[in-house]
Order: structure tokens, then C-alpha cells, then sequence
């Protein structure tokens, strides 16, 4: 591999200080840089009590950014604007306290540059400050854009939250853990010291929590333990627990409520396209026929029969049921009959908004992540109760949009 001028420093840089990219071939540094030069640019880097920062500062701390997002296509921070790079410890002026790297929710970052040199070297400690701390920006990042349909990264980060809790709650009530008692301060905590532990001691954390880490993976999409550094294959993570058309026997029904009925709102939307299509088209074919008035009423509404009876045959009303394990959408026409069995470890998220009465669901399913947007026709109190059943066999909740967190945190941000 030839490198020209600043794309041979940068890879020097890198070289350097990241075991993660030395371990990258050549297509994959390649694009490594790239990214590194991109973030470089739309950040503004400062030193902090006067330390004079170089190109080996700026590169350095970049690298450890990409380095968690390398795995997907949306890897620069959103909302941060400055970086300062101190030369070791430093007094903060909001804590007055010594930092080695802090993160503020409002678009800064700081760090030591004597601690992020020893988090490198060390590379066995589950302790890097650089990547902790970029951890914390991109928890925020991620965070900020919750509302962007564009990517699931709000949604995977969510359930990766909501099954980190109760790792969290261990940790507070001393029971054996792979993480630090560090962790245990808050799930914004939590989040960044496992990626510390998922890039420096990747094989461990697999093993002793499997669900938590293929929940990693999937948001990061990338497996260290397996060496790969972009690009899982979600099958080989998530089995497609997924069932269509018929319901095991031994499965029981545990919530079966008679009026929660839904319709997916592309259906609900088609539904008002096709109603206004049939009253056109009726109003056409019965002013091409001249008939009396009482024949053409009669036309029009038989038409407008055959229509209802077309559009119940393609877009039918679904009904739920909850199994011990699935949550069940039947779907019943004149002639047919359709079910589809959605098992809760394949959820990724429930987003309710009582306002609209809409249910919006992420899932994985047949190698990819699906969403279903739900209408739910029924009385507030079953929709009430139909949420509290989804709480209860641990699906993770979000309300308009915004995770449900179920632990009060302690001190946020602080390393």
C-alpha cells in the first residue's frame, strides 16, 4: 500500500496508537482514514491549559471515535462541536473536580491525553478513557436524534439500555460481574465501560453475556470476538424465532382481549385512497350507463358492495393475542386466514402514542429489522392493559418516541 502526504501521517498516527486498526487489511485502513480525516473536519479541536496540540493529538483521539462507529454508515457526531485535549488530569470548572475525560450533553468533549496514551498501551484492562468518552458522546448523539427514521441506531441503542438495567442492578447488589463497579453508576455508565470491554476483551464479554453482546454487535454492527470489523450477518445473532400461519399447540394464551383490534396504517391509508377511487369510479361507470335514477342508485351502491368486499379480501383488521411467548396478529378475510407470530426476543422496541392511539414496533425478521406501524381500535383501558402485558414480558417501552427508563441514575457523564 503507497501513502501520499498527510494519508501517510494519519496512517503513522493510527499505526501507532490503535491496536484496532493495525488489525484492520489494507480496503478496511483505507476507509478507516477516510473516516478519520472526515471527522477531523467537522470537529474543532483545542488544547486545554495550554497544551500545544498537533496533528498525533488530533488523529489519535479521532481514530478512537471511528473506531466505534466504523461498523455503520452514519459514523460523525451529530451535536458536538469541540474537543479539548488536555495535556493529563484536569480541575473541571462545573465539578471542581479531577477529570481524566468528561462529556457535555451540550456539544463538548474533554480528555487527557496522558490517560487516553495509557488506555492504548494497556490494552488488556478493560480501561480506555478515549474510548469511553467517545462512548458517551455517541450515547448522546444518538440520543439527540431519536426522532430520525432514517436509521434504527435509537432503537437497537434502546434495547441494548433496557437489557444493560438489569446487569446494572446486579452490579449494585454485588453480585459477580465481568464489569467494573463502575458500571453500576448509571446505564449512560454502563454503556460506556462495555464498550470499553467489548473492543478490549471481546471474548470474555461473549461469554458471560451473550444476549448483551450480540445486542452490541448488532448496534455496532461488529463482532471483535470474531474479528469482524463491519458487517454481521444477523441471522448468525438473532435465530428467526418467528412463526407463520399456525401456533404450536403447547403454546398458551395469556391476554386475549376481544376488542384490540389494529389495522397497519398503510392499510388505514390505502383504505381512504380506495374509498375515494370507488366513489369516482362508481360516479364514471354509472353516468356512462343511462339508466333511471333508482337503477343508478342501485348500480352505485352494488358497486360500492363489491368494492367493501375487495378491500376486506387484501386488507383485513388484525387481531392480537399475547403468548407466553409471542405476540400473535391474526389477520381474517372471507376466504382466508393469516397469522404471524412475533417472538419477543426478536423485538427491538414498542413506541406507543396514546394521543393517535398508534403503536409503532421495530422487530428483526428474516435478516433485517421490520417495523410495523399498528392503528389499535379499541377502549383506552384495554390499550392501557395491552401495554402493561408488554411491560411484563420485558419488551422495551418507548413513549412518543422516547425510551422508558426503568432506573434512576446517579452521577451522569463523570469518568
Amino acid at each position: 500500500m503507497v501513502y501520499f502526504g498527510r494519508d501517510n501521517r494519519l496512517h503513522e498516527v493510527l499505526q501507532t496508537h490503535l491496536p484496532y486498526y493495525r488489525a484492520l487489511g489494507d480496503s478496511y485502513q483505507k476507509d478507516f482514514r477516510k473516516r478519520t480525516s472526515n471527522f477531523i473536519r467537522s470537529i474543532d479541536f483545542r488544547g486545554g491549559n495550554n497544551f500545544r496540540i498537533g496533528f498525533e493529538h488530533v488523529a489519535a483521539v479521532s481514530g478512537a471515535f471511528i473506531q466505534i462507529s466504523f461498523g455503520i454508515d452514519n459514523y460523525l457526531l451529530i451535536d458536538f462541536e469541540v474537543i479539548t485535549i488536555y495535556p493529563e488530569a484536569y480541575k473541571s470548572t462545573r465539578t471542581q473536580m479531577y477529570h481524566k475525560g468528561d462529556v457535555n450533553p451540550g456539544g463538548a468533549i474533554a480528555i487527557s491525553w496522558k490517560d487516553f496514551i495509557l488506555g492504548y498501551e494497556t490494552n488488556k484492562d478493560n480501561l480506555n478513557v478515549g474510548l469511553h468518552e467517545m462512548a458517551h458522546a455517541w450515547f448522546f448523539s444518538i440520543s439527540s436524534q431519536r426522532f430520525d427514521e432514517s436509521d434504527n441506531l435509537y432503537d437497537l441503542l434502546s434495547k441494548y439500555i433496557y437489557l444493560s438495567e438489569l446487569e446494572v442492578v446486579k452490579i449494585r447488589h454485588h453480585i459477580k460481574s465481568i464489569f467494573r463497579k463502575y458500571a453500576s453508576e448509571n446505564v449512560y455508565e454502563f454503556f460506556a465501560v462495555s464498550i470499553e470491554y467489548f473492543f478490549e476483551d471481546a471474548v470474555e464479554f461473549k461469554k458471560e453475556l451473550p444476549n448483551l453482546y450480540r445486542h452490541l454487535c448488532l448496534l455496532l454492527n461488529q463482532d471483535p470476538a470474531e474479528g469482524i470489523p463491519r458487517g454481521i450477518n444477523i441471522n448468525e445473532y438473532f435465530n428467526n424465532k418467528n412463526l407463520y400461519g399456525i401456533l404450536p399447540k403447547s403454546e398458551k394464551i395469556i391476554y386475549s382481549p376481544e376488542d384490540l383490534k389494529v389495522t397497519t396504517i398503510h392499510h388505514q391509508s390505502k383504505k381512504g385512497a380506495l374509498f375515494i377511487i370507488m366513489g369516482f369510479l362508481n360516479l364514471y361507470i354509472v353516468g356512462l350507463i343511462n339508466l333511471d335514477s333508482e337503477m343508478s342508485v342501485l348500480l352505485f351502491f352494488s358497486l360500492f358492495v363489491l368494492f367493501f368486499f375487495i378491500y376486506k379480501q387484501f386488507y383485513p383488521n388484525e387481531k392480537i393475542t399475547v403468548s407466553e411467548n409471542f405476540l400473535i396478529f391474526e389477520s381474517k378475510s372471507w376466504f382466508s386466514k393469516d397469522l404471524f407470530a412475533l417472538h419477543f426476543d426478536n423485538v427491538l422496541t414498542v413506541d406507543y402514542d396514546d394521543m393517535k392511539s398508534l403503536f409503532l414496533m421495530k422487530y428483526i425478521d428474516d435478516k433485517q429489522i421490520k417495523k410495523k406501524v399498528l392503528t389499535v381500535k379499541s377502549k383506552f383501558n384495554t390499550r392501557v392493559d395491552f401495554r402493561k402485558v408488554l411491560v411484563e414480558n420485558k419488551l422495551t417501552i418507548k413513549k412518543n418516541g422516547t425510551r422508558m427508563p426503568r432506573l434512576k441514575s446517579k452521577n451522569r457523564w463523570r469518568r
